[in-house]
């Protein structure tokens, strides 16, 4: 199988390696995409991984609409930026998603999912990478189906939320290390009032 690999973090790396292993053709990409190279291309499947750019009903159709995207939230709740800070700032679930792309941001049919619990004494560095190698194992667990996808896929539920760049920037300010554990965290935002 030929994939589109859309990365703009390394931790995205080891996930393209391991389909690398399995045999698969991974092009790499981390630059904005066009149309033509999207269409020239002739890949099977578009896997999208911290890519940052948004993806265009056009770049989308000239993939075939076979993109998937890895999304460290538990959709449908934080929706766009820092997933991870948001659940942690705002109290709500914790996990990640496997889901196919529309041009809606992080609305597309959900693959699979995984609730994570929160463990004694984490810092947001531990917890990133926690959520991290649970998306990469939620990934390879669910490509065992790979042909049933399409089969398994539904819709989410309930409103959730979302959270842009710019909304972020107020977390970051209370931020001096990802080393901070999270309870240290959740005061520092309270303090400043933000939450």
């Amino acid at each position: 199988m030929k994939i589109l690999g859309l990365y703009n973090n390394d931790c995205a790396l080891p996930l393209f390696d391991k389909l690398e292993e399995m045999g698969h053709e991974v092009v790499r990409m981390s630059e904005r995409l066009d149309v033509s190279f999207c269409e020239s291309g002739n890949f099977d499947l578009a896997v999208s991984y911290t890519y940052k750019y948004i993806l265009s009903e056009e770049i989308l159709s000239a993939l075939g609409g076979n993109v998937v995207n890895l999304h460290n939230s538990y959709l449908p709740y934080n929706r766009g930026a820092s997933p991870n800070l948001w659940s942690i700032a705002e109290d709500t679930p914790r996990g990640v998603t496997l889901h196919y792309m529309d041009a809606a941001l992080d609305k597309g049919y959900v693959i699979a999912q995984r609730l994570i619990k929160e463990g004694d004494g984490e810092t947001l560095a531990s917890s990133y990478d926690n959520l991290d190698k649970n998306a990469i194992d939620l990934f390879l667990e669910a490509f065992e189906y790979y042909p049933k996808w399409p089969k398994i896929k539904k819709k989410v539920s309930g409103k959730g939320s979302y959270h842009s760049v710019a909304d972020t920037k107020k977390l970051l300010t209370v931020i001096d290390s990802y080393d901070m554990k999270i309870t240290d965290f959740k005061k520092a935002l309270k303090d400043a009032g933000i939450i």
